[in-house]
C-alpha cells in the first residue's frame, strides 16, 4: 500500500503573485472624449459655415470655401467673369478666326455657379473638415443663336442628294455631296471654356451629314426613270379624259426620293402641279370666304363656295402609278373639296347689316399717279374687318407704300413745298379713314394732323401718316365687328363703315375758333431757271393756329366717352422765287430750294422715277 498524505497535510503551492491590471478602462475613456471633441468641433466647424460655401470648395480654382453665396459671387463677378474676355483662335475644319467669348454675348451664370457651390461638399466638409476639397466648373451661358465669325458659319452646308433629270431623251446624274452641320452655340461654349482654361487656340471639326440619295442610288434608279417618262399620261377625272402629260413634261418632272431609306424613282409634285391645273381648267377653284355686298345704306352676305382642288403629291403619284403600269397610261386623278376660311354662317353671326358712319374727301387737282396711289390704298382697305376691342392700324393695314408694291411718285408737301414722293395721296386716304372712324364714334388712338392746315379737309378733322413711324391708329370699342368698305375716282374719295344696327349712341361735335393766331413769314428762295433780276411770287402765305374739336359719344344720356382732339398748324411762309441777278429786299435771306423741289421755270423738268 502505497504511502499517502493526507489531504490536509499536504504541502500548499507557493501562490503567484499577482501581476497590477490594465488600465483599458481608462484608454477607453479618453478614446472616447477624443472622439466626443473632434465631433464636437466638427460639428461646431460645421455650424460655423452653415449658410455659407462649404470649406474646400473651389470654382476653377478660385476659392470661396467658407464665404457667404453674396461674397462668393463678388468673388467670382470680379476674378472670373473677366477670363472670358481674351481672343482665342479657333480652327473649325479648314476655317480659322478670332473669336472673344465676352464680345459675342458668352457670360458665366455666376448665381447659378454659387448655388451648385453651396450644394457641394456639405456632407463631407462636415466629416472632413480640414482635408476636404471639391471643384465646381463654372456654368457658361450663351445667345440661342450666337454671332460667330462668318467663314466659321459658312461651313455649314446642307447635304445634297444625288439627282436625276432627262432631257430630249438623254439623263444626266448630278453626283451627291456629303453636307456639314454646326452648333453655333457649341463653338461659342468650346471657345468660352477655352478662354477659361487659358488655352490660346482650339481645334473644333463640323459633323458629317449623309445625302438621302447617294449617287450610286441615283444611278440604279436612271433606268428606271428613263422607263418612267418614256410616253405621255392621260389624265382623267370623274371618268372622263381631261388631257395627258407629255413625255417632255414628265421627264422635266422625274425625281429620285427616299421612301423608307430606299431610293425610289417618282415625280416631282411641284413641276407636274401647273400642267395638271392647266389640264383641269375650269374643274378647278379657288376657296371663296363669304363677304359682304353693300349698297351705301345696307349689307348682306354673298354665300361662301368651296374650292374644288387636287394635292399635288396624290396626283404625282396616280400618274407614276400609270406610268408603271404600262398599257394605255392613264391616270385618275381624285378631286377635293376646300372649304373657305369663312364660312357663310360665321359671316351671318357677325350681324353686318347696315351702315354706321362715313366720310368723303375731294381729291381736288390730283395728277394721274396720285389718283393711282389713292385708288391702290382704297383696294387695300376695301372688305377689311375690325373686329371687336382690336386695334387698327393704318401702316399695319396699308404697309410700306414703295415702288414694289406699285406706287407710284406723286407729291407730298415738305416744308410747305409740294415735292415729289414716292406714294403721294397716302395722307387723302388716311384723312377719309379717320374722319369715318370719328363720326362712329370709335376710340381714337393715335391721329397727327398736318404741318400746315390743308383746305379742302375739315377745319380739325385731317391725320397725316408717314411709314413707318407716323400712324393712323383707331380701336374697335363696340360690341360687332366693323368692316370698311373704301372706294376713289378721279375726284373723290368715300370710306363707308358697316356693323351691326347701332347700339344708340350718338355723336355730337364742335369746332372752338382759331387762336394762338400766328401770321406768315416771307422766305425768298433763289431758282437758276426763273426770269433774271426778278422776284416772282411762288406761293402765297398761310397763317398758323390751333383749333379744337370736341366730341361727345352719348348712349340714353350717358356719356360713353368726351375728347377733345387738338390740332396745331404751323404757319407756311409766302414763297417767292428769285432770279438770277436779284437779291431779297432788306435783310432778308436767300434760300436753297429743299431737295427734291421742281421749279416751275426749268425747261426740263425731271420725269418721274417711278
Amino acid at each position: 500500500m502505497a504511502n499517502s498524505i493526507p489531504v490536509r497535510d499536504r504541502p500548499r503551492p507557493t501562490p503567484r503573485k499577482r501581476r497590477p491590471p490594465r488600465n483599458h478602462a481608462r484608454r477607453r475613456q479618453i478614446i472616447v472624449l477624443v472622439v466626443a471633441v473632434l465631433a464636437v468641433l466638427t460639428v461646431v466647424h460645421g455650424l460655423s459655415f452653415r449658410g455659407d460655401v462649404a470649406p474646400g470648395v473651389n470654382v476653377h480654382g478660385i476659392d470661396i470655401g467658407g464665404l457667404s453665396s453674396a461674397d462668393a459671387k463678388e468673388v467670382l463677378r470680379d476674378n472670373l467673369s473677366p477670363q472670358l474676355d481674351k481672343n482665342v483662335i479657333v480652327t473649325l475644319d479648314s476655317q480659322t478666326a478670332a473669336m472673344n467669348p465676352a464680345e459675342l454675348d458668352a457670360r458665366i451664370d455666376i448665381t447659378e455657379t454659387v448655388d451648385r457651390a453651396m450644394r457641394t461638399g456639405r456632407l463631407r466638409s462636415l466629416l472632413l473638415p480640414f482635408v476636404y476639397s471639391a471643384s465646381v466648373d463654372p456654368s457658361i451661358i450663351t445667345p440661342v443663336q450666337p454671332r460667330i465669325p462668318a467663314n466659321l458659319r459658312l461651313i455649314a452646308e446642307p447635304a445634297r442628294s444625288a439627282t436625276v433629270r432627262i432631257s430630249q431623251g438623254k439623263t444626266t446624274i448630278s453626283p451627291a455631296r456629303d453636307g456639314h452641320s454646326i452648333s453655333t452655340r457649341a463653338i461659342l461654349l468650346a471657345a468660352a471654356q477655352a478662354a477659361l482654361a487659358g488655352q490660346r487656340k482650339i481645334k473644333l471639326t463640323s459633323t458629317t451629314t449623309k445625302p438621302a440619295i447617294s449617287t450610286a442610288d441615283a444611278r440604279a434608279a436612271a433606268a428606271s426613270a428613263e422607263a418612267l417618262a418614256s410616253a405621255p399620261v392621260a389624265l382623267n377625272s370623274d371618268g372622263n379624259r381631261v388631257g395627258a402629260l407629255s413625255t417632255a413634261t414628265l421627264q422635266a418632272a422625274v425625281m429620285v426620293r427616299n421612301e423608307a431609306g430606299k431610293a425610289t424613282v417618282a415625280f416631282n409634285p411641284q413641276k407636274l402641279a401647273l400642267a395638271i391645273d392647266e389640264a383641269l381648267g375650269n374643274r378647278i377653284r379657288e376657296p371663296q370666304n363669304a363677304a359682304w355686298d353693300t349698297n351705301g345704306t345696307r349689307a348682306w352676305v354673298e354665300p361662301a363656295k368651296d374650292g374644288i382642288a387636287f394635292e399635288p403629291r396624290a396626283a404625282a403619284d396616280a400618274v407614276r402609278a400609270a406610268a408603271l403600269a404600262g398599257g394605255s397610261r392613264q391616270a385618275d386623278l381624285e378631286l377635293i373639296r376646300v372649304a373657305p376660311n369663312r364660312s357663310t354662317q360665321e359671316a351671318e353671326e357677325f350681324e353686318i347689316t347696315e351702315k354706321v358712319a362715313g366720310a368723303i374727301t375731294e381729291l381736288g387737282d390730283s395728277s394721274s399717279n396720285r389718283t393711282h396711289n389713292v385708288a391702290l390704298m382704297t383696294e387695300i382697305l376695301d372688305n377689311r374687318l375690325v373686329m371687336p376691342g382690336e386695334t387698327f392700324s393704318f401702316n399695319d393695314a396699308v404697309g410700306p407704300r414703295s415702288p414694289e408694291r406699285g406706287f407710284l411718285e406723286g407729291l407730298a408737301i415738305v416744308d410747305g413745298l409740294m415735292i415729289p414722293s414716292i406714294g403721294g395721296g397716302v395722307c387723302q386716304v388716311a384723312t377719309t379713314l379717320y374722319d369715318a372712324a370719328f363720326a362712329m364714334g370709335l376710340q381714337i388712338v393715335e391721329r397727327r394732323n398736318h404741318g400746315f392746315y390743308i383746305p379742302q379737309y375739315g377745319l380739325g378733322m385731317d391725320a397725316t401718316v408717314s411709314w413707318p413711324d407716323l400712324d393712323l391708329k383707331f380701336n374697335n370699342n363696340t360690341s360687332h365687328p366693323i368692316l370698311i368698305r373704301a372706294t376713289s375716282d378721279a375726284s373723290t374719295m368715300l370710306v363707308n363703315l358697316y356693323s351691326a344696327p347701332s347700339d344708340g349712341r350718338t355723336v355730337e361735335t364742335s369746332v372752338s375758333d382759331r387762336y394762338e393766331i400766328k401770321p406768315p413769314e416771307k422766305r425768298y428762295m433763289e431758282d437758276p431757271f426763273a426770269p433774271a433780276k426778278q422776284i416772282i411770287q411762288y406761293v402765297d402765305g398761310q397763317e398758323g393756329f390751333a383749333v379744337d374739336v370736341t366730341r361727345d359719344v352719348t348712349r340714353d344720356g350717358e356719356i360713353l366717352s368726351h375728347d377733345v382732339f387738338v390740332s396745331t398748324y404751323s404757319s407756311q411762309p409766302a414763297t417767292y422765287i428769285v432770279g438770277p441777278g436779284a437779291f431779297p429786299p432788306g435783310d432778308n435771306v436767300l434760300e436753297p430750294p429743299p431737295y427734291g423741289w421742281v421749279s416751275p421755270y426749268d425747261p426740263n423738268p425731271p420725269k418721274p422715277v417711278f
